[in-house]
C-alpha cells in the first residue's frame, strides 16, 4: 500500500512539473512574441537588430540585454536623436522570416546594419557575441564596432 502512495504521488509530481515547464515556456514565447515585429527605423542610419526566436534561452537574454546596454550607453545621443536604433526581431513569426534569407543566418544574432537615405546600404553580422557572453567589455565593443564605423567615428 506504501508503495502505491508513493507512485501516485511520484505520478503528480511528474504531471505538475510538466504541466508548470510548458506554462513557462508558453510564457516565454508570449514575452518574444512582444518584440515581433521590427521598430521603424526609417530615419535612423544605423540600425542594431537581435534577431531571436520563440525559445529563449539564458545565453539568448544576456545577448539582448547587453546589446541594448551597448547601443543605449554607447550612442545616447545617436538613440535620442533616431539616427541609431535599436530593435529585436522574432524570426519565428512568419512575417520575419525573409531576414533568414536577407542576412544569411541560421541562428540567434546581432546584426548592425548602416543605412543611406533610407536604404541599407551594408550590414555586419556579429555572430561572436556567443563567445563573448563571459566577458561583457569586449562584448559591449565588439557591437560597437561597427556602429562607429557606420558613423564615420573610426
Amino acid at each position: 500500500m506504501n508503495a502505491r502512495i508513493l507512485a501516485r504521488w511520484l505520478l503528480l509530481a511528474v504531471v505538475t512539473g510538466s504541466v508548470a515547464f510548458h506554462l513557462v515556456q508558453r510564457s516565454a514565447a508570449a514575452g518574444a512574441d512582444d518584440r515581433a515585429a521590427p521598430a521603424d527605423v526609417t530615419d535612423a542610419a544605423v540600425v542594431v537588430t537581435y534577431f531571436t526566436t520563440d525559445v529563449r534561452c539564458d545565453s539568448c537574454r544576456t545577448i539582448e540585454r547587453l546589446s541594448r546596454q551597448a547601443i543605449d550607453e554607447g550612442f545616447p545621443d545617436e538613440v535620442a536623436s533616431g539616427a541609431v536604433a535599436y530593435r529585436v526581431v522574432n524570426t519565428d513569426r512568419p512575417e520575419n522570416e525573409h531576414f533568414l534569407d536577407d542576412y544569411e543566418i541560421s541562428n540567434k544574432t546581432v546584426i548592425v546594419s548602416h543605412r543611406v537615405d533610407g536604404a541599407e546600404t551594408e550590414w555586419c553580422n556579429r555572430q561572436d557575441v556567443w563567445l563573448l557572453l563571459d566577458e561583457p567589455d569586449e562584448f559591449l565593443s565588439y557591437v560597437r564596432e561597427p556602429v562607429r564605423r557606420y558613423l564615420g567615428r573610426d
